[in-house]
C-alpha cells in the first residue's frame, strides 16, 4: 500500500469541505479518513478478502472476492423516492 496514492477530484474535495463544516472537523481529517478507508478497500479487494462496509442508515457495501455490490436499506430508498431520478438510479445499482 505504500505506493498506493488516492487523489480526490475537485468535486470530492468540495464534498469533503462541506462534510467538515457540518461535522465541525478539519477538512484534512475527513480526507484522511476517506483515503484510509479506500486504501483498506483496495487492499482487501486486491487480495481477494471478503468484507462488508456498513453505512448506518444507508446500506451495506458487500465485497466477496472480486464481486462488489451495494445493498441499500429499504427505508433510505423510500425516503429518497421523493426524488424519483435518484431513487431509480439507486435501485438499478
Amino acid at each position: 500500500l505504500d505506493g498506493f496514492s488516492i487523489g480526490l477530484s475537485k468535486a470530492d474535495e468540495l464534498i469533503c469541505a462541506e462534510v467538515a463544516l457540518r461535522l465541525h472537523k478539519p477538512k484534512a481529517t475527513i480526507v484522511m479518513c476517506i483515503k484510509a478507508t479506500l486504501k483498506i478497500c483496495e487492499w482487501a479487494l486486491s487480495s481477494g478478502q471478503n468484507f462488508d462496509f456498513v453505512f448506518r442508515d444507508i446500506g451495506v457495501l458487500v465485497c466477496r472476492g472480486n464481486h462488489v455490490v451495494m445493498r441499500f436499506f429499504e427505508d433510505l430508498v423510500r425516503e429518497v423516492a421523493q426524488s424519483q431520478c435518484l431513487a431509480e438510479a439507486l435501485l438499478q445499482v
